[in-house]
């Protein structure tokens, strides 16, 4: 653990006025020397110069995988350092996916003092970890204890650099983005036989395997990491500890990682079957049984960010004429070309839905009746103006009629927002078909 004369190397990135001087008055408060460096954003992170860190403190508002992808490049390029997010979002699944990516510690914005206290006790706690007072057994027990939080690879990967860090001091790290570019690199530098070739390519066809040796020397090691789908490290590292490399690479690590791996794969198998199931098998929209999933949950989520959300109910008009015209088989063409537009026009955030039949629900979260009607009004005219192919020389318009229902002015649960949107719908067709409607008021 670092003395209080020794000084603590600090870098924050994103970060505001009035969290760094937060910071720095809990370290002076807590007895402790830092210097603090400044980045304005994480894109200037490759031309920073300082090579050791203990801490970084990260700021970022962007969506949960873009966080956690930030919280992987961070954790690459300084896998020592401890990693503390600052953020004015409380996504709990993010802050989840941050953590098995890397992550040391989260901060809530607005700073609370008595949080930053206990993050700056685990800093010195963390010292202690890094210093090299774990032994490889415990180490895999610390970082692989519960291999059923992996929901990824990289999550895997990013604990077992976690681990490499604690022992070795790397000294060369490549990322290659595809099998190809990096067979060829590593057999023009290694010279390889076929034999030793036939080998890293079953390692690289090997569900089960994760880190592949290509040579040992005295202190030295050169070897391959998945590290996510299809992305690979090639890695040099000088054993700087007390153990052997043979202690630290052991068969229990091996076992362990394949542990985590065959959990993480029969994970991917049940929520593949889940996704299925939740799956319009015509569209490849969400259903009906996601719907009902996803209103409970941005319901209970209003109890604490007070929140609305709206819903749109869609049915597009006369749509029964084109199945008796054209047959079943045009009609799911023409569904799967709807679902196609619909999302187009929405943002990332927002979710589609196949309700049943020619009818679909738009979940738009965060937003009131007045955005949504913006929106269901795009929508309706970018129906309007387009033309969607019948076989090859055909082409075919069709209009919707849309209904807005807003939480929790307009209904209360899962059910009865539901069934508020699909009088909406009604309306609108009542009012002339290719309408939005809500309440009294209609649109074109």
């Amino acid at each position: 653990m670092k003395k209080p004369d020794d000084v603590l190397q600090i870098l924050a990135i994103g970060l505001d006025s009035f969290s760094i001087e937060t910071i720095k008055r809990s370290f002076k408060e807590n007895g402790l020397n830092y210097q603090i460096s400044f980045l304005h954003d994480l894109g200037e992170l490759s031309t920073y110069s300082r090579k050791e860190l203990d801490a970084i403190f990260f700021f970022s508002n962007r969506q949960s995988q873009k966080t956690i992808q930030d919280i992987r490049k961070i954790n690459l390029e300084y896998p020592r350092t401890a990693i503390t997010l600052l953020s004015t979002r409380a996504d709990h699944l993010g802050i989840v996916g941050a953590f098995r990516a890397g992550l040391f510690d989260f901060l809530m914005l607005p700073i609370d003092e008595n949080e930053i206290r206990t993050v700056i006790y685990r800093l010195q706690l963390h010292e202690a970890i890094q210093s090299g007072m774990w032994n490889p057994e415990r180490a895999v027990l610390h970082l692989f204890s519960r291999p059923e939080s992996f929901s990824a690879i990289q999550d895997i990967s990013a604990s077992l650099n976690q681990y490499l860090n604690l022992f070795f001091q790397i000294e060369k790290h490549v990322l290659y983005s595809s099998q190809m570019e990096m067979l060829i690199e590593i057999q023009g530098q290694f010279k390889l036989s076929d034999h030793q070739f036939k080998r890293i390519k079953r390692f690289l066809k090997d569900p089960s395997g994760l880190i592949f040796g290509l040579r040992f020397y005295a202190d030295k090691f050169h070897f391959l990491v998945k590290t996510g789908e299809n992305q690979f490290s090639y890695l040099i590292a000088r054993n700087t500890s007390d153990f052997a490399i043979h202690d630290i690479l052991s068969d229990y690590l091996s076992n362990v990682l394949k542990t985590s791996l065959s959990i993480l794969s029969e994970s991917k198998k049940v929520d593949e079957i889940r996704l299925l199931s939740l799956t319009d098998e015509v569209t490849g929209l969400f259903n009906q049984r996601k719907l009902v999933e996803d209103l409970e949950l941005h319901i209970a989520r209003y109890a604490h960010d007070k929140q609305p959300f709206t819903l749109l109910f869609i049915d597009i008009d006369y749509f029964k004429n084109v199945n008796d015209q054209f047959g079943h088989v045009v009609g799911s063409q023409l569904l799967i070309d709807m679902a196609t537009v619909l999302k187009a026009e929405l943002r990332s955030s927002d979710l589609v839905y196949r309700y049943g039949g020619d009818e679909f629900i738009v979940l738009l979260p965060k937003s009131n009746v007045e955005e949504s009607k913006r929106i269901a009004v795009r929508i309706s005219e970018v129906v309007k103006g387009a033309e969607f192919n019948i076989d090859h020389d055909k082409k075919y318009r069709l209009s919707l009629s849309i209904g807005i229902a807003e939480f929790p002015s307009d209904a209360d649960s899962a059910k009865s927002i539901i069934e508020f949107a699909d009088k909406m719908m009604y309306m609108s067709k009542k009012s002339g078909r290719g309408k939005v409607f809500h309440i009294t008021e209609v649109v074109a």
